[in-house]
């Protein structure tokens, strides 16, 4: 983000403020919990969400007295991904990979202390873990996330584990932070990285990194199933698939190999 010598719009800072307050957990939101969470008055809620709804970023729900992001959101968010180089240029190949798999294929990218979900494509099967389009996660929850940190500087990646500790999802998610950081070490040498049901249980998923022109990591990819589908000979099929579709888009965003 750039730095400017010039005082921010009041009234739009405020405007996002209520944007904020609507997430995936949370997607519908009454007048009275937006105050709480903004913090502002009632009034100046009021007139900023109708001044929202009229433009389409906010819809309203009279029955239920509630309200939610609007079509237009939609429509901005589709702009920024179809302009966004990594999603254009992994489509194929992700679409590919899930076809060729039978399992779900998903893609993220960092932003800051968190994982975002850009893309994904969704197998037959009845469970599916609530990887939404557009969802962030705090990168050390989940395969994708993990994979990443294991590129990232070390020193970012304590500073991450001293404001989020690592919390156990299951009974088998590591937890103790030396033997976190040695599991990046051992990823950054494989090029890959297996949750076997650390995240959800009964549940795996295989990640692996996309690098650009700097080698530096900017995506990954990932399948994702039922946990007695994933092992032995087809785990290693699963990760020979991912590696090759990771090493296709890596080539596709400028990435040398040496």
């Amino acid at each position: 983000m750039r730095e400017l010598n010039v005082e921010p719009v009041r009234a739009v800072e405020r405007a996002i403020q209520i944007l904020n307050c609507f997430s995936f957990e949370r997607p519908d939101q009454s007048i009275e919990e937006i105050i709480r969470k903004t913090k502002l008055a009632k009034a100046t809620v009021y007139r900023l969400l109708w001044t929202l709804e009229r433009n389409g970023l906010i819809h309203y729900d009279p029955k239920e007295n509630t309200y939610r992001l609007g079509y237009k959101s939609l429509e901005y968010g589709g702009i920024v991904l179809e302009h966004l180089d990594i999603h254009r240029e992994a489509a194929h190949y992700l679409q590919d990979l899930q076809e060729l798999t039978g399992h779900s294929a998903v893609l993220a990218v960092p932003q800051g202390e968190t994982l975002q979900y850009l893309m994904r494509f969704d197998s037959d099967e009845g469970f599916q873990p609530r990887n939404f389009i557009g969802r962030r996660r705090i990168l050390h929850n989940g395969a994708l996330g993990i994979v990443l940190l294991a590129y990232m500087e070390p020193e970012f990646v304590r500073d991450l584990l001293r404001r989020y500790p690592l919390e156990a999802f299951t009974p088998d998610t590591m937890t103790d932070h030396a033997r976190f950081i040695q599991r990046l070490e051992d990823i950054r040498k494989e090029g890959f990285f297996v949750d076997a049901g650390e995240t959800f249980s009964g549940f795996t998923a295989i990640a692996v990194p996309v690098f650009d022109s700097k080698e530096k990591a900017i995506a990954a990819i990932g399948v994702s199933g039922s946990s007695f589908k994933m092992e032995g000979e087809a785990r290693e099929r699963l990760i020979h698939l991912t590696k090759e579709t990771a090493l296709k888009i890596s080539l596709r965003m400028g990435y040398i190999i040496k």
